[in-house]
């Protein structure tokens, strides 16, 4: 596969383009700010996402995908960049995130004084690495890609100045994301070293992974272990998870809603671009390391999140957790012995990555209506009689509550529901009863907020005024929660195509 290029090829990564000569341009206006234009920000922001969405929808007509249903992708730049269903998939999921970020962080940044255009130029530029790493072709693609969404993170965690806790927050998750970095480096080289190519496909294809000789198997396996544990850290799998916590809390609360929700989609959408593509025919072997990981994130995660008294604290371990839920699917999809197993496997990742960040957002954003003058909000006893001072948000966030537990009838037992059953059918049952336990325990602290919010007196009468943004962005999450979780079809469906991308490759 030899690297080309011609201007041709430029339509293929239009809509990345788009977003981020956006993110250029609230720079630019951002040198000229003048409080007037402050609200010019946000719109301008939720604009070029929705062009950029706009765009990606467009591709079924211009490369002729027929409605995501086309299992050949297109390759671009020599194969570093890949166009297909899984990849438009998850850009969709990023846009939307990263539009639900926006929505409620209008009034968030007036209430901290912060400035607006360079945060909302970061999150472009955050969507921007993403998209690229949804469509990365091989290692590079990848690591450049994966550096622009996290040097953007990195920045916007700290981006409170006088917060010391936005201080603290970003220095650990900056010093932790490089030693992950440098890890993942070394997983790369030492894959490199072995097959002689970066690109996902031929690795796939290459005698080192085919018939891993004596000689070459423990440097191999030494870098696929590497590669997991630098991914690891990004999806805030156990033992990987000690930035999740304090970053959570630190960082402004929006983007700790796109942190845990982006973020986390991101690094999933490399780890299965890169374990079903270039490491499909080693599933027994990294299958059982994700084993471990899925075990340790879903037990600690859950156990961990009782003892909390912040939401966002709360919140973060409970996102370790819903990280091992989702490792269950990548799991099924490399111990599958048939290609049904494997393709649902991999549907109910994505399915359960989509519902998760509806339902994530929607909880954050909670915690942010309640940030006013004086108060953080941030506190489980700040939900003290919501229902009374506010009977909507305490609906909603109940709501919330109930689909990250996975309760019938909310969206998040249907992803729940299909991750359970991708374990069951590759014959690991007992993981499935693992993650039962583990969502029965989580239960209990995803109660105590509703049994705050509906069980004990407001402390205090200050009335809540979310803003627009906020109203809207809490709507459209309460609305797909109970929508997709009545009627899943749909989105279901949408990621059943989605994944006949990666199908070739998992066979």
């Amino acid at each position: 596969m030899t690297p080309g290029f011609d201007l041709n090829q430029i339509r293929i990564i239009s809509p990345e383009l788009v977003l981020c000569l956006s993110a250029f341009l609230m720079l630019g206006l951002s040198a000229l700010e003048g409080r007037g234009r402050r609200n010019v920000y946000p719109a301008l922001s939720i604009l070029a996402c929705l062009v950029t969405l706009a765009a990606l929808l467009a591709y079924p007509m211009r490369f002729g995908l027929d409605a995501l249903r086309v299992q050949t992708p297109t390759f671009g730049f020599g194969g570093m960049f890949v166009l297909d269903a899984f990849s438009i998939f998850f850009k969709v999921l990023f846009l939307l995130s990263a539009i639900l970020t926006i929505l409620i962080s209008d009034r968030y940044l007036d209430e901290e004084r912060a400035a607006g255009g360079e945060y909302y130029a970061l999150i472009l530029f955050a969507v921007v690495g993403m998209m690229f790493m949804a469509s990365a072709g091989d290692f590079l693609t990848m690591f450049v890609s994966l550096e622009t969404m996290a040097l953007s993170f990195y920045a916007l965690v700290g981006y409170l100045r006088a917060d010391p806790r936005s201080n603290e927050a970003a220095l650990k998750y900056f010093l932790l994301g490089s030693f992950s970095t440098g890890i993942l480096l070394y997983g790369i080289s030492l894959i490199y070293a072995m097959t002689g190519t970066i690109y996902f496909e031929l690795i796939g294809m290459s005698r080192s992974i085919q018939a891993l000789q004596p000689e070459a198997a423990p440097f191999f396996l030494l870098g696929v272990i590497l590669v997991t544990v630098g991914l690891g850290f990004k999806i805030a799998a156990v033992p990987f998870h000690m930035w999740v916590p304090d970053a959570y809390e630190g960082a402004p609360t929006p983007v700790t809603a796109f942190l845990s929700t982006a973020s986390k989609a991101a690094a999933f959408v490399v780890l299965l671009r890169v374990f079903m593509m270039a490491f499909a025919r080693l599933g027994d072997k990294w299958a059982l390391l994700l084993v471990i990981l899925a075990v340790g994130s879903m037990t600690l995660g859950n156990v961990a999140a009782i003892l909390q008294d912040n939401v966002k604290r709360m919140l973060a371990y409970s996102s370790i957790a819903h990280a091992g839920y989702a490792l269950m699917g990548l799991i099924a999809a490399g111990l599958g012995t048939d290609a049904a197993t494997r393709e649902w496997g991999m549907q109910s990742v994505i399915l359960y990555l989509f519902i998760y960040t509806f339902v994530n957002v929607g909880a954050f954003a909670l915690v942010v209506m309640l940030r006013r003058e004086n108060v953080v909000g941030d506190k489980v006893a700040d939900f003290a009689g919501l229902a009374q001072r506010a009977p909507g948000p305490a609906f909603a966030m109940l709501v919330f509550m109930l689909s990250l537990a996975g309760i019938p009838a909310t969206a998040g037992f249907i992803g729940k529901w299909y991750l359970f059953g991708a374990a069951v059918r590759a014959d690991y049952a007992w993981l499935a009863v693992v993650a039962v336990l583990n969502s029965a325990v989580s239960l209990y602290y995803y109660a105590r907020i509703v049994v705050m919010m509906y069980m004990r007196e407001p402390v205090d009468d200050a009335p809540l005024a979310p803003s627009f943004g906020q109203r809207v962005a809490i709507t459209a999450c309460i609305v797909f929660t109970l929508l997709f979780g009545l009627y899943p079809q749909p989105i279901v469906e949408f990621a059943r195509k989605s994944v006949l991308a990666l199908a070739p490759w998992a066979s």
